[in-house]
């Protein structure tokens, strides 16, 4: 295999296995950070080091990864010949809905899944250290969490994926990867379905940018907002299927984001180039 061959086999990767072991090896990374900072004591514990952990091994996969594409920060972040605040100023309006959307949907979807599968004691603690963050807690998952994952789910996966199948099947792809990063069934499926959403704004803008947007606001409303329950008026106990409530909240959410999208189908026009045909181009 000459350079010119293995530079192109370097630029397709990762396929979708690649994209799975790539998760996997995230996830590894971040065992060994989460006990590396637990013994120097860096003063975090539970939610705030997890999520500390969590971006250190992705910073450093992310890192590998485009040294081993060689893949440029434009490429990556703005592939695109529209600036980043015109990307930004065009998709504000899909962004704005998508957000709504993600918070109410998942005050439903949430509520249904707990129902399904009551929460165990771990799991409570820690969706009660987000009821109360910290600073730490605020920065990584509002700033830091979605830049980052944006890179590497998006910018890196998704990108490599639209060169190698169709869009909606790679985007598929990237969303179903993207909430299996999150190791429990109550965020795989919200992430599924805000993943997917994500890799729509991608695909049609090939930027970053507006999902950085739309994720951090995401993380950022369902810090602040309330308890599924509690937004609903409804007891965590009570049977989802008899309140009334829980399922305005996910008929609005499922209405904003059918909204969404029928805006960024008609406002964006037509999705960035075939990058298939340009894969196969010699």
């Amino acid at each position: 295999m000459d350079e010119d061959q293995k530079k192109k086999a370097r630029s397709g990767f990762p396929d979708l296995w690649g994209g799975l072991w790539l998760v996997l090896a995230a996830l590894l990374l971040e065992s060994v950070f989460y006990a590396l900072l637990s013994d120097l004591g860096s003063g975090l514990q539970g939610m705030p080091l997890a999520a500390l952990a969590r971006l250190c091994a992705q910073a450093l996969l992310f890192t590998g990864i485009t040294r081993f594409t060689q893949a440029t920060y434009r490429q990556i972040t703005h592939d695109s010949p529209a600036g980043i605040g015109v990307t930004l100023a065009l998709t504000l309006p899909v962004v704005g809905l998508w957000s709504a959307a993600a918070l109410l949907f998942s005050s439903w979807l949430i509520a249904l899944l707990q129902w399904v599968w009551p929460l165990s004691r771990q799991e409570q603690a820690w969706m009660g250290a987000l009821a109360d963050p910290g600073l730490a807690t605020i920065v990584m998952v509002c700033v830091m969490a979605p830049l980052l994952e944006e890179m590497l789910f998006r910018g890196v996966m998704l990108r490599s994926f639209l060169r190698r199948y169709p869009p909606t099947v790679a985007i598929t792809h990237s969303a179903a990867i993207f909430g299996l990063a999150h190791l429990n069934i109550y965020q795989f499926v919200n992430a599924l379905v805000i993943g997917w959403c994500l890799g729509w704004l991608y695909e049609r803008t090939r930027s970053i940018w507006p999902g950085v947007l739309l994720h951090a606001a995401i993380n950022s409303s369902l810090l602040w907002w309330p308890d599924p329950d509690v937004a609903a008026g409804t007891s965590a106990d009570a049977d989802p299927l008899g309140q009334p409530m829980l399922w305005v909240l996910g008929a609005l959410g499922l209405g904003a984001y059918v909204l969404g999208g029928l805006f960024m189908r008609s406002w964006l026009g037509a999705p960035g180039g075939n990058d298939r045909a340009k894969a196969r181009q010699p």
